[in-house]
């Protein structure tokens, strides 16, 4: 019976190309995104991490507290040492160092990502070798060995795949380190420090204990462990905390009022990171998505149902039951369904190729994407539900003992129908489920927007970040910087030219702040500068004047220059000029000048405003150039070559690229939601405008007696919208009831209060109101605007 069922609806469909192609397009359409999602959300939250026992894998962290406040982030390099070579908690423990060295022995030099790690990396994630060997126990943190080990696609692109690699050198910042093994094309390096593209693994080249390195304080520094069998982890971050806090607290000049603690975290959530909330975020307005398409099919079928009253009825006299006619409708959308899961499943793999580069920025744990099989089994579930829901919605809409009666009525209209009550149902679930999602992106989205559009605080136009290598001379480090900066500034269209110890972008670099009787006023965002810094930058002193030039090295003006938020926060309306602060407990500087604040979004704490600067005492090979239109590289690179032939750029990179990759991860968390919001309001729109020419027509001999007699269009235009904005409106509050409670609800059980932009969520609602009435216009104008002889003539 179902095979004779599908050749009659296959045959059927094909008189209906329209139908077919509208349906089989909104769904594909919508499951596509939908896979997309889904399949990010297994690879992030719920697919095995792919290491031996890695649900027993902890990854280290240190708390810094000060005036009772904790904040995390960054390690210092001797503390992590003490917790490595514990062996009452550690049953084994993985030293990480993310650090970003040039190969020198490859076209261009390229900056490449190197983990230095200690043997144990190996064990614990089960490293698969492609050829060679892991690092061995006698290169480990105090062996100074220098030893490499390459990533598969580093050993494929930059060595040619070479298999006679093992054994070679090959220069890290002109350093040789021995190539003794290649990792496996499949090894998933654990994205802790947010990257993925790390192009090999080395050992320590100098050696770690707990007593030097003190000044080696970084983000940069972790380790992966596993704890020995019993121990949990407040055990582990209460004893380890004491002892690293113990040790901090034993050298000099510690900071008074600070402490230092341990904090273990698992490795999934580690790596997750913040991509959970994204991911999750997708998912509701991927799901939502699909809810606003299948409320279109359902009209579709709906509609269909009633069109296919007449034969439903003589199939009804001849002995047909209500299951005949389920698994009629059954078999229709079945097979619209399932062509529409094929085309969708092709479309997700489509889109992951297209998208896999700004994906695997967003998201951790997206290499070499494509569509897992549990995404693909998720996807045919729910196809079969979809395709049981319609069938089940579209019969039960069909009044069997009425089918009879059907076959002699007029065809006015007397017919089966879809009931007034649930078109009203139908409009104000696309209304509800649109508002939603509505609300929801215009909640991100206008942050977004303010954080993407807002000015620096200093001119980028023109403005270059460079970096001079000039590891290969014996120039001075300080005259190298002066005679560096000297070429620089004399080169044509170069305005101006100041040396940095990093890119004006860097807002993340912390240190401790003192008050005149050395009371700790917090930790900083903090920068080095020479003199003309902040002439190149355009960043305008509010007060006073820049640095006096540093004449030679190790001199110290002893001055230091703050933000305007500084100098609010310290001094209030009070003059900030000559007041005293320190940096280190022991160098009282002087406050010579008050800069304007610098908005540069630093990581989900937003803007680092309160900052300080301090001379530049030291040679650097970092420099910032303002320029009157564009620089050549070539250029500046034979004026490099004039100091010394062996000097060359590392680093030279336009600000404005700087900051449009700083805010790539915003701009493409808005093109998303963009992209998901105007196919979510395309298809709210075609659903409303579905639902609601429906019930036109069935209205259209009233509507033909109205204009017959004289009814003004507009009027009567008026009237209908006015009647179609009931579900509208229905819709719109039963959305806002469902946002409000599940704003209390999350606010209740989330980790935080949640943040809501309440002007983004009331400006949203013209928005649907406006493709609520778009959608309602239509269907009557076309109407009102015909003959109304052809009206009641039914044409």
């Amino acid at each position: 019976m179902i095979k004779e069922e599908l050749k009659l609806a296959a045959s059927n469909l094909k008189k209906l190309p329209g139908f077919s192609v509208t349906v089989i397009f909104t769904l594909a359409l919508t499951l596509a995104a939908l896979c997309v999602v889904i399949n990010i959300n297994h690879r992030l939250l719920t697919k095995p991490l792919p290491y031996p026992n890695a649900d027993t894998l902890w990854v280290t962290d240190q708390s810094e507290t000060i005036n009772g406040e904790t904040q995390y982030g960054f390690q210092m390099l001797p503390t992590q040492t003490l917790i490595y070579q514990d062996e009452q908690f550690i049953d084994e423990m993985a030293m990480l160092h993310h650090t970003s060295p040039r190969l020198m022995d490859v076209d261009g030099r390229p900056t490449v990502d190197v983990l230095r790690v200690s043997p144990e990396f190996f064990s614990l994630l089960g490293v698969p070798m492609h050829l060679g060997r892991a690092l061995s126990s006698n290169e480990g943190i105090s062996d100074e060995q220098k030893v490499l080990v390459l990533s598969y696609q580093t050993w494929l692109e930059d060595f040619n795949a070479d298999p006679a690699i093992i054994g070679t050198f090959t220069q890290l910042n002109r350093v040789a380190y021995q190539i003794v093994g290649v990792a496996a094309e499949d090894f998933e390096v654990p994205e802790i420090f947010r990257s993925s593209e790390i192009s090999g693994f080395s050992s320590f080249p100098e050696a770690l204990s707990t007593t030097n390195n003190w000044n080696s304080i970084s983000s940069q520094f972790n380790g992966i462990a596993r704890f020995k069998p019993g121990v949990n982890t407040a055990q582990a971050n209460h004893a380890l905390g004491e002892q690293i806090n113990t040790l901090y607290q034993s050298q000099e000049n510690v900071a008074p009022d600070t402490a230092i603690g341990a904090r273990f975290t698992p490795l999934r959530t580690r790596i997750i990171a913040e991509s959970d909330n994204l991911a999750l975020s997708l998912l509701f307005s991927a799901a939502v998505l699909v809810l606003i398409a299948l409320t279109n099919v359902t009209n579709l079928f709906l509609s269909r149902g009633a069109q296919k009253q007449r034969t439903m009825a003589i199939q009804a006299a001849l002995g047909a039951k209500p299951r005949h006619i389920f698994i009629s409708m059954f078999c229709e959308s079945a097979l619209l369904i399932g062509a529409a899961t094929v085309l969708g499943l092709l479309g997700a793999q489509w889109l992951n190729v297209l998208l896999a580069e700004d994906l695997s920025y967003l998201f951790t744990r997206m290499q070499a994407l494509s569509l897992d099989a549990p995404t693909i089994v998720v996807a045919m579930i729910l196809a079969l539900l979809i395709t049981l829901l319609i069938a089940a919605i579209t019969s039960s809409q069909v009044n069997y003992h009425a089918l009879t009666g059907a076959l002699h009525a007029s065809g006015k209209g007397t017919g089966t129908q879809i009931s007034a009550r649930t078109r009203h149902i139908l409009v104000a679930l696309q209304v509800m489920f649109a508002s939603l999602l509505l609300f929801l992106a215009a909640n991100k989205l206008l942050p977004a927007y303010h954080t993407m559009t807002h000015p620096t605080g200093f001119n980028t136009e023109h403005l270059y970040y460079v970096r001079v290598d000039g590891s290969a001379t014996e120039i001075d480090p300080f005259e190298l910087t002066r005679q560096v900066k000297s070429s620089l500034g004399t080169q044509a269209n170069v305005n101006a030219v100041a040396a940095s110890m990093t890119s004006p972008l860097v807002m993340g670099w912390k240190n401790y702040l003192y008050d005149e009787q050395i009371a700790l006023l917090g930790i900083t965002s903090m920068a080095f500068l020479d003199q003309d810094a902040f002439t190149t930058l355009s960043l305008p002193v509010r007060q006073g004047r820049s640095f006096t030039p540093i004449a030679a090295p190790g001199e110290d003006n002893n001055e230091i220059i703050i933000s305007d938020s500084l100098a609010k926060r310290l001094y209030g309306t009070n003059n900030p000029l000559g007041k005293t602060l320190y940096i280190d407990q022991e160098t009282p500087r002087q406050v010579v000048g008050v800069v304007g604040d610098v908005y540069v979004p630093t990581g989900p704490l937003g803007y680092e405003l309160e900052r300080y600067y301090v001379p530049l005492t030291e040679g650097s090979s970092a420099f910032i150039i303002k320029a009157n239109g564009p620089l050549s590289k070539a250029q500046l690179g034979e004026s490099l070559r004039d100091i010394h032939p062996t000097l060359n750029f590392s680093v030279f990179r336009k600000v404005d690229d700087m900051l449009s990759q700083r805010l790539r991860q915003t701009w493409l968390q808005a093109m998303l939601t963009v992209a998901l919001l105007t196919l979510t309001l395309s298809l709210a729109g075609a659903g409303i405008y579905g639902v609601l020419t429906y019930s036109v027509q069935m209205r259209r001999y009233e509507l033909g007696i109205h204009l017959s007699l004289g009814a003004h269009t507009h009027k009567l235009a008026a009237m209908i919208i006015k009647q179609s904005f009931v579900p509208i409106f229905t819709g719109l509050a039963v959305s806002l009831l469902f946002a409000g409670l599940g704003y209390l609800v999350w606010s209740r059980i989330g980790d935080g209060p949640v943040d809501v932009n309440w002007l983004a969520i009331i400006s949203s609602i013209p928005v649907m109101l406006l493709v609520a009435l778009i959608a309602s216009y239509l269907p009557v104008q076309k109407v009102i605007r015909q003959d109304p002889i052809r009206a009641l003539r039914n044409e």
